[in-house]
């Protein structure tokens, strides 16, 4: 049984650097601002700009220099922030709700914050169970729409140690996940 894909790893952890470049909101509960720091930098970004270059391509003024000022590839975030990730919803709810999850939240929440650093871990578990719910799998993009707060502040600097720390977490985890995968298998029955 495979819970996440070093790819998979990768788009949780881009969640933060790529959300500096996206923007949309589906429901009155959902993110409507991208709030990107870089030390003392702040860049706003609305969802719905994001959302309309993540489905189009077609970037704002204000995406259009921050793609610039950050030399990022369009098409490369384009690809990041719709590519599917296959998680199953109810495995990954178990996941988020004990202690290893929450000490998973707790890293993603240094990165990736309410604009008061207050209830991270818990508007980050609704984003990511809420991108799951339907389908068994979630894009940054959904994840971005379906924060339940107004606004995502990224902090791009932790992002980027965050991603890094989690990338050498990734395989000891999945090899524990494939060995276990019998008695997870056994215990769903």
């Amino acid at each position: 049984m495979q819970f996440l894909t070093a790819r998979s790893w990768q788009i949780l952890a881009a969640i933060g650097i790529a959300t500096g470049i996206l923007g949309c909101a589906t429901s009155a509960e959902a993110a409507d601002e991208v709030v990107f720091r870089y030390g003392i930098l702040r860049q706003r970004l609305s969802v719905i700009e994001l959302t309309k270059f993540a489905e189009t391509g077609e970037q704002s003024p204000v995406l259009s220099k921050y793609l610039r000022m950050t030399k990022s590839e369009p098409e490369s975030i384009r690809q990041t922030l719709n590519q599917p990730v296959n998680v199953d919803h109810k495995i990954l709810d178990k996941a988020l709700n004990n202690a290893a999850g929450n000490l998973l939240l707790d890293e993603l929440g240094k990165m990736i914050q309410t604009p008061d650093d207050e209830g991270n871990q818990e508007a980050l578990r609704t984003a990511l169970a809420e991108s799951t719910a339907k389908d068994n799998q979630m894009t940054l993009l959904e994840v971005i729409q379906k924060y339940p707060r107004d606004e995502i502040h990224l902090d791009v600097k932790r992002a980027i140690k965050t991603y890094n720390r989690l990338a050498t977490y990734q395989k000891p985890i999945q090899e524990v996940l494939d060995k276990i995968s019998p008695l997870l298998k056994f215990l769903k029955e």
